[in-house]
């Protein structure tokens, strides 16, 4: 049984524009210098933890300013690291709709031509919905990723995890462990910026936080510091384009969580 969830925001990344044509990925800045050293003071957070409370495996977000933040501590404590599309980057619903669909997050066999240390062990459970979410979609993606994560960690024997992700991701997740993934009683204040590390420990049948968003271990402090009230409820977002054609399609249909809004 999962008994420890650590969730880490990437660190400070580049600005790139959505419809950059020369970036590895649509919608994938890379981490800054300043993010990359972030990156390196993680790694020291997590190897001057006693090797009890050490997490045992690391599961990222395909995109790169993710597992380029994480991959220090994965070097450093000799952790196995897989990627997870159902924790990736919160797009708001697609408006106008001519404008095509978000892009799908990267499956482990993509990500590994370019980070030989993301293991293929890790299969796909779950994908965001490409014509995007609402506030209240992304809330229940991620506790819906986290319900399958838990099982296959349960499955696999592992107690202790760090889970990579993204500003709207990590908010939601946490909030939904919190409330019991009550969505109406999701409306803690997580923090969350570049770099932060929250903790999550098992209670019985409920998850309470150790720590919220912690930054300690960051010489600059906390940073970029983000949450939903810094978009409208009814944000919306262009899609990539009516003619640009989605590399990354799951092979799986099913795999792909409708947003609620839309049923």
């Amino acid at each position: 049984m999962v008994e420890t969830v650590y969730v880490a925001r990437h660190g400070f990344r580049m600005a790139i524009s959505h419809f950059n044509a020369a970036a590895q990925v649509a919608r994938d800045p890379p981490l800054t210098a300043h993010g990359d050293a972030q990156a390196r003071d993680m790694a020291e957070f997590f190897a001057a933890m006693p090797a009890d409370e050490r997490p045992e495996l690391v599961i990222s977000s395909p995109y790169s300013r993710c597992i380029t933040t994480v991959l220090p501590t994965v070097e450093r404590l000799g952790l196995e690291l897989v990627v997870e599309p159902g924790l990736a980057e919160w797009f708001p619903p697609v408006w106008p709709e001519r404008t095509g669909l978000h892009p799908t997050p990267r499956r482990a066999e993509h990500v590994q031509r370019h980070y030989a240390q993301v293991s293929t062990r890790w299969t796909p459970l779950l994908y965001p919905d490409p014509h995007g979410e609402t506030i209240a979609d992304v809330h229940h993606r991620m506790h819906a990723c986290f319900a399958r994560i838990e099982a296959r960690l349960a499955a696999w024997g592992i107690r202790r995890v760090l889970l990579v992700s993204h500003a709207a991701s990590s908010i939601a997740l946490g909030r939904m462990l919190l409330s019991g993934g009550e969505i109406e009683r999701a409306t803690h204040a997580i923090r969350a910026g570049t770099a932060s590390v929250s903790k999550y420990t098992r209670e019985g049948d409920a998850w309470v936080q150790a720590y919220n968003g912690n930054t300690s271990f960051l010489p600059g402090g906390s940073e970029r510091e983000w949450d939903f009230s810094f978009v409208p409820e009814n944000n919306t977002e262009p899609g990539m384009g009516a003619a640009w054609r989605d590399p990354y399609v799951p092979h799986d249909t099913t795999l792909i969580y409708r947003a609620r809004s839309r049923l």
